[in-house]
């Protein structure tokens, strides 16, 4: 079927991809079309930030830790039901994986899905030398369609005269505008990459001044054009119930814990789970009758006394644990299970205590990575000798751990990535994709 679909690639990280695509969801949100989000790659920040501006879950795209099947089957399923869909990516263009293979890249997912690329370059003390760049990114991989060109950063009318000019001499793409330098619109950051939407970084008058931005300067109707393409109609992926009877699954959310894949939350459904939500930050108790709880990642070192003074909700997850409740959980969880949480300023604050082991905040990356591990004992969803697909990014590590605690992943990279379990509790800094459960 006939719908409106791009990518907004850039030429490197730091490019200003992130603000185009704000900018340009914003405008077609306020031209009334509803605008559906996707974000390539491993990232949860984007994706929230994506919902703030159009009203509903940004998908991730991966195309590494995604089957293809599954990829198109979730790009098809949401961009049908959407008047304009775009497509965020991720890093450069064609980084990836490896140096000479566009494993997991953008453009890869670009290829795979058939769209457009919006090629967003920094035009910052750069004239002629953009259609060097340009003409190298357009001639690069034949496959793909590099589509339209938005420069950043852009200094004055000018400036962006003589961009355009010297890409039109030079490459047969048509340049679609330029964004000038705007420091009303900077998002702070945080070092696990942007602020979360739900920090309201992306005030109303933000987004206002987004929208404006790119209704001003940026030809929206030829990029409109420029985005019609066909997609083919998903068939729905058969799914094997776990369980006759559907089991209550209680899903940790709120500001410390909220790094969750929308998909993963419906996966989950398909898979027999009924979901109910609940905040270890406020809540006192588990919800009633949950079978599962799952614990996800996000920042609960920022909110360590409070998780910690909240003992009423230690007590319920402790007690739940106790009595063989299932309870998964993801980098965040895993430091909100230990026995205490250590903060870059030193602050040691009481935790969960079902792991024998501290967690410490450290000021530099610890670990940054895609992994494939491969269970040695079934639990839960997760079927022994079954492989599957995550990554990690966290700036903690475990401190102190005790040999009697059973590992029960093994991982690629090699040792790269544990998964404890305790009782039926498991926990690791493996965020996990849940695609290859069911695709």
């Amino acid at each position: 079927m006939k719908a409106r679909a791009f990518v907004v690639a850039g030429t490197h990280s730091g490019s200003g991809k992130t603000t185009v695509t704000l900018s340009l969801m914003a405008a077609f949100r306020d031209r009334n079309l509803k605008v559906q989000g996707f974000k390539v790659g491993p990232d949860y920040i984007d994706p929230s930030l994506h919902k703030i501006i159009t009203g509903s879950p940004s998908v991730n795209l991966d195309s590494w830790m995604m089957p293809e099947k599954f990829l198109k089957w979730t790009f098809a399923k949401h961009a049908t039901t959407a008047g304009i869909n775009i497509v965020e990516g991720v890093m450069g263009l064609y980084d990836s994986r490896t140096a000479t293979s566009d494993d997991g890249s953008t453009a890869e997912v670009a290829k795979l899905l058939g769209l457009p690329v919006i090629l967003v370059v920094n035009a910052a003390s750069m004239a002629r030398s953009a259609a060097a760049l340009v003409k190298g990114f357009s001639e690069f991989d034949p496959l793909l369609n590099i589509s339209g060109i938005i420069f950043n950063n852009v200094g004055s009318p000018r400036h962006l005269e003589l961009l355009r000019n010297s890409v039109q001499h030079y490459c047969n793409i048509p340049v679609l505008g330029g964004l000038p330098r705007e420091q009303r619109i900077e998002i702070p950051s945080r070092h696990l990459g942007l602020f979360m939407g739900e920090d309201e970084v992306l005030s109303s008058r933000v987004i206002r001044t987004l929208s404006q931005l790119a209704s001003d300067y940026l030809e929206l109707e030829l990029l409109e054009k420029i985005s019609e393409v066909k997609i083919k109609q998903a068939d729905e992926i058969e799914v094997e119930l776990l369980y006759d009877v559907p089991r209550k699954m209680a899903v940790a959310m709120d500001k410390a814990f909220c790094f969750y894949y929308s998909d993963n939350l419906e996966i989950l459904q398909k898979l027999g789970f009924n979901l109910t939500f609940f905040s270890p930050l406020v809540d006192k108790h588990l919800p009633e009758d949950a079978c599962v709880v799952y614990l996800g990642g996000g920042y609960p070192e920022l909110y360590a006394s409070q998780l910690s003074d909240n003992r009423k909700m230690i007590q319920s997850i402790r007690k739940f644990h106790e009595k063989n409740g299932w309870i998964y959980a993801e980098c965040g969880g895993l430091m909100y299970l230990g026995e205490e949480l250590e903060t870059t300023e030193g602050e040691r604050f009481r935790m969960c205590g079902i792991f024998p082991f501290r967690t410490r905040v450290l000021p530099r990356l610890k670990s940054l990575g895609y992994v494939e591990i491969e269970p040695i004992e079934n639990f839960l969803f997760l079927n022994k000798g079954t492989p599957i697909r995550g990554h990690e990014f966290h700036y903690s590590e475990i401190c102190k751990m005790r040999d009697n605690v059973k590992n029960i992943y093994t991982s690629k990279p090699k040792e790269k990535s544990s998964g404890y379990r305790v009782k039926n509790t498991l926990a690791s800094y493996v965020h996990l994709h849940l695609s290859r459960l069911i695709a």
